[in-house]
Protein backbone atom coordinates (compact mmCIF):
# COMPACT_ATOMS: atom_id res chain seq x y z
CA UNK A 1 0.00 0.00 0.00
CA UNK A 2 1.22 3.39 -0.99
CA UNK A 3 0.70 6.99 1.06
CA UNK A 4 1.15 9.70 -0.99
CA UNK A 5 1.35 13.68 -0.14
CA UNK A 6 -2.37 15.65 -0.39
CA UNK A 7 -2.49 17.86 -4.00
CA UNK A 8 -0.61 21.40 -3.56
CA UNK A 9 1.15 20.52 -0.74
CA UNK A 10 5.06 19.64 -0.69
CA UNK A 11 7.44 17.28 1.54
CA UNK A 12 10.31 19.79 2.78
CA UNK A 13 13.43 18.10 2.61
CA UNK A 14 16.42 18.44 4.95
CA UNK A 15 18.41 20.91 2.06
CA UNK A 16 15.05 23.21 1.95
CA UNK A 17 14.75 22.91 5.66
CA UNK A 18 18.48 24.56 6.15
CA UNK A 19 17.57 27.53 3.06
CA UNK A 20 14.48 28.00 5.28
CA UNK A 21 16.39 28.55 8.41
CA UNK A 22 18.28 30.41 7.07
CA UNK A 23 15.85 33.17 5.49
CA UNK A 24 13.72 32.98 8.57
CA UNK A 25 16.45 33.65 10.83
CA UNK A 26 18.07 36.89 8.72
CA UNK A 27 14.30 38.10 8.73
CA UNK A 28 14.39 38.04 12.53
CA UNK A 29 17.59 39.15 13.31
CA UNK A 30 16.52 41.98 10.91
CA UNK A 31 13.36 42.77 12.27
CA UNK A 32 14.33 42.15 15.72
CA UNK A 33 17.06 44.79 15.45
CA UNK A 34 14.01 47.63 14.71
CA UNK A 35 12.31 45.97 18.14
CA UNK A 36 10.03 43.44 16.58
CA UNK A 37 8.77 41.06 19.11
CA UNK A 38 7.30 37.42 18.22
CA UNK A 39 3.99 36.26 18.26
CA UNK A 40 2.53 32.67 17.54
CA UNK A 41 -0.54 32.68 15.59
CA UNK A 42 -3.30 29.75 15.88
CA UNK A 43 -3.62 27.93 12.27
CA UNK A 44 -7.39 28.01 13.20
CA UNK A 45 -9.29 31.19 13.02
CA UNK A 46 -13.27 32.21 12.40
CA UNK A 47 -14.75 32.36 9.31
CA UNK A 48 -16.12 35.80 10.03
CA UNK A 49 -12.66 37.28 10.42
CA UNK A 50 -11.93 37.13 6.85
CA UNK A 51 -15.23 37.72 5.73
CA UNK A 52 -14.49 41.01 7.51
CA UNK A 53 -11.12 41.97 6.87
CA UNK A 54 -10.06 40.28 3.91
CA UNK A 55 -13.45 41.51 2.06
CA UNK A 56 -16.43 38.87 0.83
CA UNK A 57 -15.95 39.48 -2.80
CA UNK A 58 -12.39 38.65 -2.43
CA UNK A 59 -11.16 35.52 -4.20
CA UNK A 60 -9.39 34.08 -0.63
CA UNK A 61 -13.19 34.24 0.83
CA UNK A 62 -15.11 33.45 -2.07
CA UNK A 63 -12.78 30.32 -3.39
CA UNK A 64 -9.56 29.45 -1.58
CA UNK A 65 -10.31 29.09 2.06
CA UNK A 66 -10.18 25.55 3.58
CA UNK A 67 -13.37 25.23 5.76
CA UNK A 68 -14.14 23.00 8.96
CA UNK A 69 -17.66 22.73 10.08
CA UNK A 70 -17.78 23.31 13.78
CA UNK A 71 -20.62 21.66 15.18
CA UNK A 72 -21.82 21.97 19.02
CA UNK A 73 -24.55 18.87 20.06
CA UNK A 74 -25.42 20.88 23.79
CA UNK A 75 -26.28 23.99 21.82
CA UNK A 76 -27.34 23.09 18.32
CA UNK A 77 -25.23 25.52 16.89
CA UNK A 78 -22.69 25.59 13.72
CA UNK A 79 -19.76 27.60 13.22
CA UNK A 80 -17.28 28.22 10.15
CA UNK A 81 -13.71 27.82 11.26
CA UNK A 82 -10.64 28.31 8.46
CA UNK A 83 -7.44 27.51 8.12
CA UNK A 84 -5.56 31.18 8.23
CA UNK A 85 -5.43 31.55 4.55
CA UNK A 86 -2.52 34.64 5.94
CA UNK A 87 -1.52 36.16 8.53
CA UNK A 88 -2.77 40.24 8.87
CA UNK A 89 -5.79 39.88 10.14
CA UNK A 90 -5.02 37.16 12.80
CA UNK A 91 -2.30 39.51 14.70
CA UNK A 92 -4.87 42.39 14.60
CA UNK A 93 -7.48 39.91 16.12
CA UNK A 94 -4.81 38.96 18.44
CA UNK A 95 -3.90 42.64 19.32
CA UNK A 96 -7.43 43.62 19.93
CA UNK A 97 -7.98 40.31 21.97
CA UNK A 98 -5.33 40.82 24.49
CA UNK A 99 -5.48 44.41 24.92
CA UNK A 100 -1.89 45.31 23.17
CA UNK A 101 -2.72 48.77 23.10
CA UNK A 102 -2.07 49.10 26.76
CA UNK A 103 0.30 46.09 27.09
CA UNK A 104 3.30 46.78 24.86
CA UNK A 105 4.50 50.38 24.03
CA UNK A 106 6.39 50.02 20.94
CA UNK A 107 3.74 48.25 19.04
CA UNK A 108 5.41 45.74 16.55
CA UNK A 109 4.92 42.25 16.37
CA UNK A 110 6.45 39.15 13.59
CA UNK A 111 5.46 35.96 12.71
CA UNK A 112 6.46 32.75 10.90
CA UNK A 113 4.47 29.82 9.74
CA UNK A 114 2.30 27.95 7.44
CA UNK A 115 -0.70 29.71 5.52
CA UNK A 116 -3.71 27.78 3.73
CA UNK A 117 -5.01 28.43 0.08
CA UNK A 118 -7.42 26.29 -1.60
CA UNK A 119 -5.72 27.40 -5.28
CA UNK A 120 -4.45 25.47 -7.97
CA UNK A 121 -1.16 24.07 -7.51
CA UNK A 122 1.96 25.08 -9.81
CA UNK A 123 5.24 25.91 -9.78
CA UNK A 124 5.93 28.71 -6.40
CA UNK A 125 2.23 28.04 -5.80
CA UNK A 126 1.34 25.69 -2.96
CA UNK A 127 -1.92 25.19 -0.94
CA UNK A 128 0.13 25.01 2.17
CA UNK A 129 2.63 27.74 1.71
CA UNK A 130 4.76 29.75 4.65
CA UNK A 131 4.76 33.50 5.29
CA UNK A 132 7.57 35.43 7.66
CA UNK A 133 5.35 38.74 8.35
CA UNK A 134 5.81 41.92 10.18
CA UNK A 135 2.88 44.53 11.57
CA UNK A 136 2.95 47.96 13.09
CA UNK A 137 0.10 49.49 14.84
CA UNK A 138 0.27 53.44 16.21
CA UNK A 139 2.58 54.32 13.75
CA UNK A 140 1.66 57.08 11.27
CA UNK A 141 2.84 57.27 7.59
CA UNK A 142 4.94 57.81 6.34
CA UNK A 143 7.92 57.17 8.84
CA UNK A 144 6.06 53.63 9.16
CA UNK A 145 5.90 52.57 5.41
CA UNK A 146 9.29 53.99 4.96
CA UNK A 147 10.27 51.96 7.93
CA UNK A 148 8.94 48.84 6.45
CA UNK A 149 10.71 49.30 2.92
CA UNK A 150 14.03 49.37 4.40
CA UNK A 151 13.53 46.36 6.04
CA UNK A 152 12.17 44.21 2.97
CA UNK A 153 15.51 46.09 1.86
CA UNK A 154 18.27 44.99 4.61
CA UNK A 155 16.55 41.42 4.32
CA UNK A 156 17.18 41.14 0.45
CA UNK A 157 20.52 42.42 0.57
CA UNK A 158 21.36 40.27 3.20
CA UNK A 159 20.29 37.21 1.26
CA UNK A 160 21.71 38.44 -2.25
CA UNK A 161 18.66 38.77 -4.11
CA UNK A 162 17.47 41.44 -6.71
CA UNK A 163 14.98 43.00 -6.26
CA UNK A 164 12.25 46.02 -8.17
CA UNK A 165 9.91 47.67 -5.67
CA UNK A 166 6.59 48.74 -6.95
CA UNK A 167 4.78 50.94 -4.73
CA UNK A 168 1.01 52.95 -5.48
CA UNK A 169 -1.53 54.37 -3.22
CA UNK A 170 -5.17 53.39 -3.27
CA UNK A 171 -6.26 55.89 -1.34
CA UNK A 172 -8.78 56.36 1.68
CA UNK A 173 -12.58 55.01 1.48
CA UNK A 174 -13.37 58.78 1.06
CA UNK A 175 -10.96 58.82 -1.85
CA UNK A 176 -11.91 55.51 -3.39
CA UNK A 177 -15.75 56.32 -3.39
CA UNK A 178 -15.60 59.06 -6.24
CA UNK A 179 -13.10 56.97 -8.08
CA UNK A 180 -15.21 53.41 -7.66
CA UNK A 181 -18.06 55.59 -9.85
CA UNK A 182 -15.87 56.83 -12.35
CA UNK A 183 -13.76 53.28 -12.91
CA UNK A 184 -17.28 51.12 -12.22
CA UNK A 185 -18.49 53.72 -15.92
CA UNK A 186 -15.49 52.82 -17.71
CA UNK A 187 -15.71 49.24 -17.26
CA UNK A 188 -19.11 48.96 -18.08
CA UNK A 189 -18.15 50.29 -21.46
CA UNK A 190 -16.25 47.10 -21.94
CA UNK A 191 -17.72 44.98 -19.78
CA UNK A 192 -18.69 42.14 -22.40
CA UNK A 193 -14.67 42.09 -23.65
CA UNK A 194 -13.45 41.47 -20.00
CA UNK A 195 -12.98 38.17 -18.30
CA UNK A 196 -16.01 36.12 -16.76
CA UNK A 197 -14.30 36.89 -13.02
CA UNK A 198 -14.00 40.43 -14.32
CA UNK A 199 -17.62 40.73 -15.34
CA UNK A 200 -18.91 39.51 -11.64
CA UNK A 201 -15.99 42.31 -10.23
CA UNK A 202 -17.30 45.09 -12.08
CA UNK A 203 -20.63 44.54 -10.02
CA UNK A 204 -18.73 43.56 -6.95
CA UNK A 205 -15.55 45.28 -6.36
CA UNK A 206 -14.54 47.54 -9.24
CA UNK A 207 -10.83 47.75 -7.64
CA UNK A 208 -10.22 43.98 -8.24
CA UNK A 209 -9.95 44.04 -11.52
CA UNK A 210 -6.87 44.84 -11.47
CA UNK A 211 -6.03 42.10 -9.99
CA UNK A 212 -6.90 39.93 -13.30
CA UNK A 213 -3.90 37.81 -14.44
CA UNK A 214 -5.92 37.45 -17.92
CA UNK A 215 -6.93 40.50 -19.59
CA UNK A 216 -4.00 42.29 -18.36
CA UNK A 217 -3.62 44.95 -21.30
CA UNK A 218 -6.60 45.88 -20.71
CA UNK A 219 -6.68 46.29 -17.09
CA UNK A 220 -3.10 48.43 -17.72
CA UNK A 221 -4.73 50.59 -20.50
CA UNK A 222 -7.18 51.52 -18.09
CA UNK A 223 -5.28 52.03 -15.03
CA UNK A 224 -3.82 54.75 -17.47
CA UNK A 225 -6.96 56.61 -18.38
CA UNK A 226 -8.56 56.39 -14.94
CA UNK A 227 -5.19 56.74 -13.03
CA UNK A 228 -6.23 56.71 -8.94
CA UNK A 229 -3.35 59.50 -8.23
CA UNK A 230 -5.65 61.90 -10.00
CA UNK A 231 -8.53 61.07 -7.36
CA UNK A 232 -6.78 60.90 -4.11
CA UNK A 233 -7.43 63.36 -1.42
CA UNK A 234 -5.02 65.69 -0.13
CA UNK A 235 -4.28 64.03 3.18
CA UNK A 236 -3.81 60.78 1.23
CA UNK A 237 -1.77 62.47 -1.80
CA UNK A 238 0.43 64.10 0.92
CA UNK A 239 1.36 60.95 2.85
CA UNK A 240 1.85 59.30 -0.48
CA UNK A 241 4.11 62.07 -1.88
CA UNK A 242 6.13 62.44 1.33
CA UNK A 243 6.87 58.60 0.65
CA UNK A 244 8.38 58.84 -2.41
CA UNK A 245 10.45 61.86 -1.18
CA UNK A 246 12.25 59.60 1.75
CA UNK A 247 12.26 57.07 -1.13
CA UNK A 248 14.52 59.51 -3.59
CA UNK A 249 16.15 60.80 -0.52
CA UNK A 250 17.25 57.92 0.68
CA UNK A 251 18.16 56.71 -3.25
CA UNK A 252 15.82 53.41 -3.24
CA UNK A 253 14.59 53.04 -6.29
CA UNK A 254 11.04 52.20 -6.87
CA UNK A 255 8.19 52.12 -9.75
CA UNK A 256 4.80 53.72 -9.13
CA UNK A 257 2.26 51.41 -10.53
CA UNK A 258 -1.38 52.64 -11.10
CA UNK A 259 -2.47 48.66 -11.12
CA UNK A 260 -0.86 47.88 -8.16
CA UNK A 261 -4.01 47.66 -5.15
CA UNK A 262 -3.28 44.35 -3.51
CA UNK A 263 -6.33 41.46 -3.24
CA UNK A 264 -6.91 42.56 0.38
CA UNK A 265 -9.40 44.69 1.23
CA UNK A 266 -8.78 46.24 4.31
CA UNK A 267 -5.64 47.71 2.75
CA UNK A 268 -5.65 51.57 2.28
CA UNK A 269 -3.04 54.23 1.27
CA UNK A 270 0.30 53.03 0.33
CA UNK A 271 0.80 49.53 -0.63
CA UNK A 272 3.84 47.42 -2.56
CA UNK A 273 5.02 44.83 -3.98
CA UNK A 274 8.66 43.30 -4.18
CA UNK A 275 9.40 41.62 -7.06
CA UNK A 276 12.38 39.44 -8.82
CA UNK A 277 13.58 38.67 -12.46
CA UNK A 278 15.40 35.23 -11.08
CA UNK A 279 11.15 33.57 -10.30
CA UNK A 280 8.97 33.39 -13.60
CA UNK A 281 6.85 35.99 -14.00
CA UNK A 282 3.18 34.81 -13.14
CA UNK A 283 5.24 33.73 -9.43
CA UNK A 284 7.85 36.92 -8.69
CA UNK A 285 5.88 38.31 -5.88
CA UNK A 286 8.18 37.60 -3.01
CA UNK A 287 7.30 40.19 -0.71
CA UNK A 288 4.28 42.59 -0.63
CA UNK A 289 2.19 44.50 2.11
CA UNK A 290 0.60 48.48 2.77
CA UNK A 291 -0.96 50.62 4.86
CA UNK A 292 -4.40 49.13 6.92
CA UNK A 293 -5.45 52.24 9.36
CA UNK A 294 -9.29 51.82 8.07
CA UNK A 295 -9.46 48.30 9.48
CA UNK A 296 -7.27 48.64 12.93
CA UNK A 297 -9.42 51.50 13.76
CA UNK A 298 -12.36 49.69 12.71
CA UNK A 299 -11.63 46.99 15.38
CA UNK A 300 -10.05 49.23 17.49
CA UNK A 301 -11.32 52.55 17.78
CA UNK A 302 -8.35 53.73 19.96
CA UNK A 303 -5.64 53.36 17.38
CA UNK A 304 -5.77 54.89 14.02
CA UNK A 305 -2.22 53.72 12.72
CA UNK A 306 -1.40 50.32 11.17
CA UNK A 307 0.70 48.66 8.23
CA UNK A 308 2.53 45.56 7.62
CA UNK A 309 4.06 42.99 5.44
CA UNK A 310 4.77 39.25 4.75
CA UNK A 311 7.99 37.55 3.00
CA UNK A 312 6.72 34.80 0.66
CA UNK A 313 9.08 32.06 2.27
CA UNK A 314 8.66 29.83 -0.23
CA UNK A 315 9.77 31.83 -3.18
CA UNK A 316 12.18 33.40 -1.89
CA UNK A 317 14.17 29.95 -1.04
CA UNK A 318 13.39 29.03 -4.86
CA UNK A 319 15.48 32.39 -5.63
CA UNK A 320 18.24 31.49 -3.28
CA UNK A 321 20.25 30.25 -6.30
CA UNK A 322 24.02 30.60 -4.83
CA UNK A 323 23.23 29.59 -1.22
CA UNK A 324 25.47 27.41 0.26
CA UNK A 325 25.41 25.47 3.71
CA UNK A 326 26.48 27.82 6.45
CA UNK A 327 27.70 25.24 9.04
CA UNK A 328 30.03 26.79 11.38
CA UNK A 329 30.14 22.74 13.74
CA UNK A 330 32.94 20.27 13.33
CA UNK A 331 31.22 17.11 12.43
CA UNK A 332 32.28 14.43 15.00
CA UNK A 333 31.73 10.35 14.14
CA UNK A 334 31.94 8.02 17.34
CA UNK A 335 32.63 4.51 16.20
CA UNK A 336 32.35 1.35 18.25
CA UNK A 337 34.81 -1.83 17.73
CA UNK A 338 32.28 -4.02 19.32
CA UNK A 339 28.53 -3.53 20.65
CA UNK A 340 29.96 -3.69 24.35
CA UNK A 341 31.70 -0.84 24.11
CA UNK A 342 28.01 1.09 23.43
CA UNK A 343 28.02 2.27 26.84
CA UNK A 344 31.39 3.82 26.98
CA UNK A 345 30.82 5.40 23.04
CA UNK A 346 27.84 7.38 24.89
CA UNK A 347 29.66 8.73 27.59
CA UNK A 348 32.25 9.52 25.24
CA UNK A 349 29.44 11.66 23.24
CA UNK A 350 28.38 13.10 26.30
CA UNK A 351 31.63 14.61 27.27
CA UNK A 352 31.67 15.88 23.51
CA UNK A 353 28.73 17.71 23.63
CA UNK A 354 29.00 19.07 27.72
CA UNK A 355 32.92 20.60 26.32
CA UNK A 356 32.67 21.59 22.79
CA UNK A 357 29.72 23.85 22.00
CA UNK A 358 30.34 23.87 17.86
CA UNK A 359 30.57 19.76 17.56
CA UNK A 360 28.08 17.91 15.82
CA UNK A 361 27.94 14.03 16.29
CA UNK A 362 26.94 10.85 14.19
CA UNK A 363 26.62 8.26 16.41
CA UNK A 364 27.11 5.59 17.61
CA UNK A 365 25.74 2.27 16.20
CA UNK A 366 25.23 -1.13 16.76
CA UNK A 367 25.24 -3.87 14.63
CA UNK A 368 27.96 -2.18 12.31
CA UNK A 369 31.11 -3.56 11.19
CA UNK A 370 33.86 -0.70 12.32
CA UNK A 371 34.51 -0.55 8.56
CA UNK A 372 30.89 0.51 7.42
CA UNK A 373 30.71 2.87 10.17
CA UNK A 374 33.95 4.67 8.90
CA UNK A 375 31.79 4.56 5.51
CA UNK A 376 29.38 6.15 7.00
CA UNK A 377 31.12 9.10 8.56
CA UNK A 378 32.99 9.34 5.51
CA UNK A 379 29.91 10.06 3.59
CA UNK A 380 28.88 12.28 6.29
CA UNK A 381 31.80 14.47 5.57
CA UNK A 382 32.83 13.77 9.28
CA UNK A 383 36.41 15.66 10.28
CA UNK A 384 37.30 13.50 12.72
CA UNK A 385 36.31 9.59 14.27
CA UNK A 386 36.48 8.85 17.86
CA UNK A 387 37.25 4.99 17.64
CA UNK A 388 35.62 3.29 21.29
CA UNK A 389 37.39 0.23 22.08
CA UNK A 390 40.11 -1.99 24.01
CA UNK A 391 42.08 1.44 24.46
CA UNK A 392 39.20 2.95 27.48
CA UNK A 393 40.19 0.32 29.65
CA UNK A 394 43.15 2.60 30.11
CA UNK A 395 41.16 5.57 29.37
CA UNK A 396 42.17 6.39 26.02
CA UNK A 397 40.27 6.56 22.63
CA UNK A 398 41.69 6.53 19.50
CA UNK A 399 41.13 9.75 17.30
CA UNK A 400 41.00 9.91 13.09
CA UNK A 401 41.32 12.55 11.06
CA UNK A 402 39.35 12.29 7.90
CA UNK A 403 40.52 15.61 6.67
CA UNK A 404 44.29 14.55 6.72
CA UNK A 405 43.95 10.65 7.13
CA UNK A 406 46.32 10.66 10.41
CA UNK A 407 45.13 8.74 13.24
CA UNK A 408 46.13 9.33 17.07
CA UNK A 409 45.76 7.37 20.55
CA UNK A 410 44.40 10.20 22.71
CA UNK A 411 43.83 10.60 26.79
CA UNK A 412 39.74 10.57 26.83
CA UNK A 413 40.20 13.69 29.48
CA UNK A 414 41.97 15.66 26.63
CA UNK A 415 40.24 14.46 23.95
CA UNK A 416 38.09 17.90 23.41
CA UNK A 417 41.47 19.40 23.31
CA UNK A 418 42.39 17.77 20.01
CA UNK A 419 38.74 18.49 18.43
CA UNK A 420 39.99 21.80 16.34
Amino acid sequence: MKFRKVRGVKDILPEEVEKINFVVNTCRQIVESYGFKEVILPVLEKMELYQHSIGEATDIVEKQMFKIVSRNPAEEQTETIVLRPEGTAGVVRMFVENNFKDKYPLKRFYYFGPMFRYERPQKGRYREFYQFGIEIFGEPAPSSDFLLIKIVNSVFEKLKIKVDLEINSIGCKNCRRNYVVVLKGELEKIKESLCDVCKNRVERNPLRVFDCKIDIDKVKKLAEKVNIKNYLCESCKKSFLSLVKLLDENKISYEIVPTLVRGLDYYNGTVFEYKTQILDAAQNTICAGGRYDEFISQVEPQVNYACGLAFGIDRIVEALKDYKEKNGKIKVGIAIVDDKFLFVGFKVLDKLLESKENVKIVGPFTEKSLKSQLRLFNNENCKYVVIVGEETEQNKVVLKNFYNNSQQIVELQDLDKFIV
